[in-house]
């Protein structure tokens, strides 16, 4: 399946099909599917690839994974999906953060070193330890999120004690 086929599906399966997609979009169904069939003098932009994406995984569409999968596979890489809900950290120590980061790494590099303590590893534990991993980087993104906000905050404080100078 190449890039404009899998978002061809994607968008389709999106709820209320092209007709939804192009009215978020804000062009014509015409022009959508025109664009996605890849007609002469029709190109489907990157910004609006990715949105399509983009919405089709915010509602959890069939195919919604398809084309960033395609992209990642075109430059030699893999999509991993990160768990949802990871949106906020609580305002805990950075250390007690960081030392949680450390705990779930080791808990990966466990989960790696049993799967593979046969010299094979099967499906079932090749997805497990997918999954742990997914989790760690989710956790390690959350944590870099909460470093730049409290980074941001220091630097606000910072600008208000001398005046607002930037």
């Amino acid at each position: 399946m190449n890039l404009l086929d899998s978002l061809r599906l994607a968008a389709r399966k999106y709820p209320g099909g092209l007709e939804a997609v192009a009215l978020r979009l804000g062009k014509s169904e015409s022009t959508l599917d025109k664009e996605l069939r890849g007609a002469p003098q029709f190109k489907m932009g990157a910004d609006d690839a990715a949105e399509i994406a983009a919405m089709c995984m915010e509602v959890g569409s069939p195919h919604a994974a398809d084309y960033p999968t395609r992209v990642a596979e075109a430059v030699g890489g893999t999509l991993l999906l990160l768990p949802s809900g990871m949106h906020a950290m609580p305002d805990e120590l950075t250390a007690a953060g960081l030392a949680k980061l450390v705990r779930e790494f080791s808990d990966v590099v466990s989960a790696a070193a049993q799967a593979d303590a046969d010299g094979e590893i099967s499906r079932n534990e090749m997805t497990d330890v997918q999954k742990q991993w997914a989790e760690l980087v989710a956790s390690g993104q959350l944590f870099m999120r909460h470093l730049e906000a409290k980074h941001e905050a220091t630097m606000a404080k910072w600008r208000k004690r001398e005046g607002g100078a930037a």
